[in-house]
């Protein structure tokens, strides 16, 4: 699948998966019974957008959580060879401990692995050890859905449910590109394995308020850069009153 994304591609809007209500029937995800809450990232932004809701509930019912930042995002800009003066890997880390502090958290416990941005696939290996030496029974790992439509989230959702499954750990894939190409009328989707996780007004505020740290991904960087790579409406995507997950752990194979 080649995901497009620009002004011109906006993918699915949002006002069809509102007036698909397909949330609405889904079951409550309920408290986090785990140990530790791990959340795969393979970018610096991911883990907001997918996740935010999760973290802010985790962090409130005081199970400790690690954000595993699998690459640095250094490849976001591929068409702008001024980008690389700016030096993304550090912008977008910085990026993502300012919009993890700003949903609560006040020392974030990042591990970064430093994978090539958009060649996880050709270092699932290396993926594949760093999560086999952090993962423990009894956490909860969250990493994108294995079918999430970019190769870096695909791999890091197949790694981590490997991972999860090899030490007994419970595993939920979030979902960032597929409400980009999926069709909220077709069965893109498993909904019967779907879990919803409603957030009150204050998540949902600072969930908004995180993603706005990422300015690297939703604003121009300047008139020798090409234009944001997250256009507006995307935004819109992940400022929802929940989060929708897949519970692997129920899931075909």
């Amino acid at each position: 699948m080649a995901l497009i994304v620009d002004d011109k591609h906006l993918g699915t809007p949002e006002a069809r998966w509102r007036d698909a209500g397909l949330h609405e029937e889904l079951l409550h995800l309920g408290p986090i019974n785990a140990r530790r809450l791990l959340v795969v990232s393979p970018h610096p932004d991911d883990e907001v957008f997918g996740a935010g809701g999760l973290i802010q509930a985790a962090l409130s019912q005081r199970v400790p959580v690690e954000v595993i930042a699998v690459t640095d995002g250094e490849a976001s800009h591929p068409n702008s060879s001024a980008a690389a003066t700016l030096n993304l890997a550090r912008v977008r880390n910085d990026e993502s401990c300012e919009a993890l502090g700003r949903l609560g958290w006040r020392s974030p416990l990042i591990t970064r692995l430093h994978l090539a941005d958009g060649a996880v696939t050709e270092n699932r290996n290396e993926l594949d050890a760093a999560l086999a030496s952090i993962l423990l029974p009894d956490d909860l790992c969250v990493a994108p859905w294995r079918y999430d439509g970019h190769p870096d989230h695909d791999t890091c959702g197949e790694s981590a449910l490997a991972a999860s499954r090899a030490v007994g750990a419970r595993t939920l894939g979030f979902l960032v590109w597929a409400w980009h190409w999926a069709d909220p009328e077709g069965s893109n989707i498993p909904w019967d394995v779907c879990r919803r996780l409603d957030l009150s007004r204050r998540a949902r505020a600072r969930k908004r308020w995180a993603s706005a740290a990422f300015n690297s991904q939703t604003r121009s960087l300047g008139p020798a850069i090409e234009d944001a790579v997250l256009p507006a409406p995307l935004m819109r995507r992940f400022w929802r009153p929940y989060e929708v997950f897949v519970d692997e752990t129920v899931s075909t194979p």
